[in-house]
């Protein structure tokens, strides 16, 4: 499991991304200050390290040291610090507050996506179909299969809850997200891209229920 480590001192700030990233299967863990006297714990070193620069001076040693050097960066900003916003502070990405929860998490989603970043966790298995979770790589018969990102998340999430049944607004809902205005053809056109990416060997992985909606129909190993 990916750790998010998000230093603030904004109960708000906490309260309002803990919940959908543990929802997106992310270890979520908050710091109140990083300073002089904080001792970066190795067993703690996060993949993604959320800084809450909002009115913050740069703290006077920087986090981003051994043991939590190969940590990746997303900085929560004013739109007023755009500007500038010092490159040396290396940061991977940044958004901008008041923040929507749900783009927090994507974006923390996009970065460990963009950099595959590789660490101990596990993967989904059913048939010859192989996902990593932890490198966001996936495997059919044991050739690498190249998915966008959404074709990836909609994946993962029908083999999490394979044999269970979602319409398309709820695949909309829980893939793209409450605020996506798309219509639910946009489920469609990912699973017949998945289909042809996936079962050209005349496996079935992702079936169609009638009225209803999707399923991953083949049992997880």
């Amino acid at each position: 499991m990916f750790r998010v480590t998000l230093i603030t001192a904004d109960p708000v700030l906490t309260d309002a991304v803990g919940p959908p990233l543990a929802r997106a299967g992310l270890e979520f863990v908050t710091l109140a200050a990083f300073d002089e006297t904080t001792e970066p714990d190795p067993a703690a070193a996060p993949d993604v390290l959320c800084l809450d620069l909002r009115g913050a001076r740069p703290p006077h040693r920087s986090p981003f040291q051994e043991p939590w050097s190969r940590a990746f960066a997303l900085g929560v900003v004013t739109p007023e610090q755009v500007p500038a916003l010092d490159p040396a502070l290396g940061l991977d990405d940044f958004i901008t507050a008041p923040l929507y929860p749900p783009e927090f998490v994507a974006r923390v989603q996009q970065i460990l996506w963009r950099h595959g970043r590789s660490a101990a966790g596990k993967t989904l298995a059913a048939g010859d179909l192989v996902m990593d979770l932890t490198t966001y790589q996936v495997f059919e018969g044991g050739h690498p299969v190249t998915l966008t990102y959404k074709e990836y998340e909609l994946l993962r999430f029908l083999m999490t809850h394979a044999g269970t049944v979602y319409s398309r607004e709820q695949l909309l809902n829980r893939v793209w997200g409450y605020n996506y205005y798309g219509g639910s053809r946009t489920v469609d056109v990912h699973v017949r891209r998945l289909r042809s990416k996936l079962e050209r060997g005349g496996q079935v992985y992702i079936e169609t229920v009638r009225n209803v909606g999707y399923r991953f129909g083949q049992p997880l190993r």
